[in-house]
């Protein structure tokens, strides 16, 4: 049976044997391999210096980020500002739907909602149907005319009167745009529907004998 003997080509240089020598740039040349030439030269000090640096600062982002919560991570950060902004958004006043009721997009965006929601019982230009929701452009209201209080008769609903909460279903970008948009044909007297409730003017309720907050339809 015959046998194989490979042999190795490559010749090694024992370090042990080799001759130091330096060069120029270099410096001390420790050993050649396949006439590679290896020194020993000096990281730079800035190297070395950037190094340790790099490792101190993730050994204190660890420990004040991860291991003791002390400082946020950007994705919480991100989470709170999209929580405050929503909830400073969620935050309705007569000024924010008195100033909604002057951006024409969305008050465009609440006709088109009052027309696929509302035409039913308050009909086309919002002068009411008898037997179902009253006369939105005159002065009278049943559950009060400011923004806030519209606000509230369209986000609650009015069960009594079969008009369903409609915050769930138009959510609160819906809402306080058909209420820009109802806002916008208050008081403009289209004739239509009696008035039901009572009259309402800036600051407040004005008594009346005319209408009774008690005989109405809706609100």
């Amino acid at each position: 049976m015959r046998t194989r003997t490979f042999r190795s080509r490559t010749k090694w240089r024992c370090p042990m044997n080799e001759v130091k020598r330096t060069d120029e740039l270099q410096g001390e040349i420790l050993h050649v391999y396949d006439d590679i030439e290896e020194a020993d030269n000096n990281l730079p000090v800035w190297w070395l210096l950037t190094f340790y640096a790099a490792i101190a600062y993730g050994l204190v982002y660890w420990f004040y980020y991860h291991e003791y919560g002390i400082g946020k991570l950007p994705p919480q950060i991100h989470a709170e500002a999209i929580a405050a902004a929503e909830a400073e958004r969620s935050i309705v006043t007569d000024e924010s739907l008195d100033a909604l009721a002057l951006d024409e997009s969305a008050v465009e965006a609440g006709q088109e909602i009052f027309m696929a929601q509302c035409f039913a019982c308050h009909d086309a230009q919002g002068q009411g149907r008898e037997g179902l929701g009253p006369n939105l452009t005159d002065k009278y209201w049943v559950h009060g005319g400011a923004p806030i209080d519209i606000h509230a008769t369209v986000t609650n609903g009015v069960a009594a009167k079969g008009m369903p909460p409609w915050a769930p279903i138009l959510g609160e970008t819906g809402v306080n745009q058909v209420i820009a948009y109802v806002l916008t044909i208050r008081n403009t007297d289209v004739p239509g529907k009696g008035p039901e409730g009572e009259i309402w003017e800036p600051g407040g309720v004005v008594a009346d004998d005319d209408a009774s907050p008690k005989d109405t339809d809706e609100p």
